[in-house]
């Protein structure tokens, strides 16, 4: 109907502009408002013009829902000596589909930490999740709450590692927080068409569009989202094998004492074995990389006795 009263006033202010001895209007059209008539002829434009709007409105949708609060916190009670966590559900076959959730949670049970869980969905002061509160004050991104509350409570998880093993211990926590989970990212939400995890979890239609959307825009942005999956096979193994080769026989990968990278690891380790079922990563951890497979079970086992109750779907494995 709009393209067809456009078409029409269209030609009545060519043949006037003609009359008049004005320069047609025609000459005054461009290329691109010629491919939009000709794509409305068609019905394409009206099939991307849809789709642009249920897209806007799905990331409108998305941040209303979840960063509407992250310039404003709202005010917590929080009780004394114990940490509030606050983080986003859990997961069907791991506490948490955020292994950095599952890294602060782990960090925290590790420490023997008293902490509460809030899972009231809501963004923390950077908009970003887990966030914590503890004694008035509240601290975003899994990393730094780490470090806050080694501070604050004296929780310093690295005091028997040497100067040489901490720099070490820094570098596996970079690689696998920031290299090993796009690898993570880019596998769940591109190569993993089913979603089915995300589906047991009870996402919606909606909200798994969405976040995929957005999630392998991020991906493609970081850089890791530009490879193929061949490609980044050969990435994550390389991940794989450089924490294999260091942990070798040991209980954990500074000797017999759980550390900060410890938690780390766990938590990105953790959403390929559990959180990929099927995939090559999640192979490459059975076939490949034993002792990494039986590391997780082993903080599993040390830390989550009570895992079967912190996930949607208890099992006995």
């Amino acid at each position: 109907m709009l393209f067809s009263r456009c078409r029409s006033i269209f030609v009545k202010s060519t043949l006037i502009s003609r009359r008049l001895g004005i320069a047609s209007v025609e000459n005054k059209v461009t290329d691109t408002d010629k491919r939009m008539f000709e794509m409305n002829n068609t019905g394409t434009l009206p099939v991307l013009l849809a789709l642009a709007v249920i897209l806007l409105t799905s990331i409108l949708f998305v941040i209303l829902k979840f960063c509407r609060n992250s310039k404003r916190v709202p005010a917590q009670t929080v009780p004394e000596d114990v940490v509030l966590l606050h983080h986003c559900g859990q997961g069907p076959h791991a506490p948490s589909l955020s292994p950095f959730i599952l890294k602060l949670e782990t960090f925290l049970r590790v420490t023997q930490t008293p902490y509460q869980i809030i899972r009231d969905y809501k963004m923390g002061p950077k908009g970003k999740v887990p966030w914590i509160e503890y004694s008035g004050t509240n601290m975003c991104d899994s990393q730094l709450c780490m470090e806050y509350l080694k501070i604050k409570l004296n929780l310093d998880l690295d005091d028997h590692l040497s100067v040489k093993e901490k720099a070490i211990s820094t570098a596996f926590q970079r690689m696998v927080d920031e290299h090993t989970y796009w690898v993570m990212v880019h596998w769940r939400w591109d190569f993993d068409r089913e979603k089915i995890c995300f589906k047991q979890a009870n996402w919606g239609s909606l909200a798994l569009t969405v976040s995929a959307y957005l999630q392998r825009r991020a991906a493609w942005t970081q850089g890791v989202g530009r490879h193929n999956k061949e490609e980044l096979l050969e990435i994550v193994r390389k991940d794989f094998s450089a924490l294999s080769d260091f942990l070798g026989t040991k209980h954990f990968f500074f000797g017999d004492r759980p550390s900060c990278v410890d938690c780390s690891v766990f938590g990105q380790l953790s959403q390929f074995l559990w959180h990929l079922p099927g995939s090559e990563p999640n192979a490459m951890l059975k076939k490949e990389f034993l002792n990494l497979y039986e590391f997780c079970h082993r903080m599993k086992d040390h830390f989550w006795p009570d895992w079967n109750d912190n996930i949607l779907l208890p099992t006995n494995s």
